[in-house]
């Protein structure tokens, strides 16, 4: 915090520079938020999304049983 305030005494040009890129970026970024996507796009991301998902709880579930199988074979 105390070096940014050091900083932006010393170069005052270059922190008005930053700033200014900055809200650029926020005006671009807010321009993007107020754009929709359409519903099929939005529908086929939450399906790819969920079948992702469920991908890595079958994933999980097998590395859990092999786990189990694992744990009571060094029990014999």
């Amino acid at each position: 915090m105390r070096g940014s305030y050091i900083n932006h005494q010393t170069f005052p040009k270059e922190h008005e520079k930053e700033e200014n890129k900055k809200e650029a970026n926020n005006s671009q970024s807010q321009k993007k938020k107020l754009e929709r996507m359409p519903t099929e796009d939005i529908n086929a991301s939450a399906e790819a999304f969920i079948k992702n998902f469920r991908h890595h709880l079958l994933l999980q579930r097998l590395q859990s049983i092999e786990n189990h199988k694992l744990m009571l074979a060094r029990e014999k």
